[in-house]
């Protein structure tokens, strides 16, 4: 065989299974999230009733598939609340908004939502903001401003229904607390605060705590948000196909709390679940 056919076989193969691998991952990021709606849903309606519901909402942070679960540990914690996760991966506001319908037939005596990440980063550049205009088929553009609409509406569905509500402020973009990004994340956060304010929901500061343990270790300028797919994806290769933790992964990357700038590792989801646990036990 010559040496150039041979090369090209080789690109060929590699190629083929680099597509297998990144085909699996998808499959695997996507899987179900742990105790999700559709699942809480079939199970019989005295089984439904028989503890008080937490509905947690948001996007892929919630679901638990690209981050460590801290719904999961909820449930390990809380014995006495059936905890229904709402996460949906690359999930907006107004489409959390949209199936809200869902979330009420759960009932759910409590409501914990972290959502607005996906927000932020359309709204980082026009091009984002048309792409995910496009790709989700959204009424209007993303902006800051109609985040906070889509929330409060959510938000207020849930307290009419005399579910009590908690709303987090979003993790850092990133580790770099001064970065354009971040000063996105802050803007949305204190979206969010007002929201809780004018609605009477409980603000749950994650963002705060988690800017606080970047400070405290004198590694807040770095790594930065850059906005490229690339560290999420190698962190799910490496987690699904090598087996490698979200901790080993955010420590390799020079991460506290995160193995890709935006998901969470141990640390990141226990400030989370420790907050959400404080509320629930008001």
């Amino acid at each position: 065989m010559r040496v150039g056919k041979a090369v090209g076989i080789g690109v060929i193969a590699a190629g083929v299974a680099g597509a297998a691998v990144l085909a699996k991952t998808v499959r695997d990021v996507q899987g179900a999230a742990a105790g999700d709606i559709d699942s809480f849903l079939a199970l019989p309606a005295d089984e439904r009733t028989r503890r008080p519901v937490v509905a947690v909402l948001g996007a892929s942070i919630v679901r638990g598939r690209a981050s460590v679960d801290f719904v999961r540990m909820l449930r390990k914690q809380h014995l006495d609340l059936a905890f229904v996760n709402g996460g949906v991966n690359g999930r907006v506001a107004w489409e959390m908004l949209r199936d809200m319908s869902r979330v009420m037939a759960c009932d759910p005596s409590y409501a914990i939502i972290l959502v607005g990440t996906n927000d932020v980063q359309a709204t980082l550049t026009p091009e984002w903001r048309e792409a995910t205009r496009r790709s989700k088929g959204l009424p209007e553009e993303p902006s800051a401003e109609w985040f906070g609409q889509c929330l409060r509406q959510a938000v207020e569905q849930l307290r009419e229904a005399g579910t009590h509500v908690a709303v987090c402020s979003l993790p850092p973009l990133g580790q770099d607390l001064a970065s354009p990004a971040n000063d996105a994340v802050r803007d949305f956060n204190a979206i969010i605060r007002q929201v809780a304010e004018d609605t009477g929901a409980v603000y749950l500061p994650v963002h705060e705590r988690m800017a606080q343990v970047i400070v405290s270790s004198g590694r807040e300028q770095g790594p930065a948000y850059t906005g490229s797919w690339r560290p999420g994806l190698e962190s799910l290769v490496e987690h699904y196909m090598l087996g490698r933790s979200y901790d080993n992964i955010a420590q390799s990357a020079g991460f506290l709390l995160s193995p890709d700038g935006v998901h969470l590792d141990t640390a990141g989801a226990r400030i989370v679940a420790n907050l959400a646990g404080e509320f629930l036990a008001e």
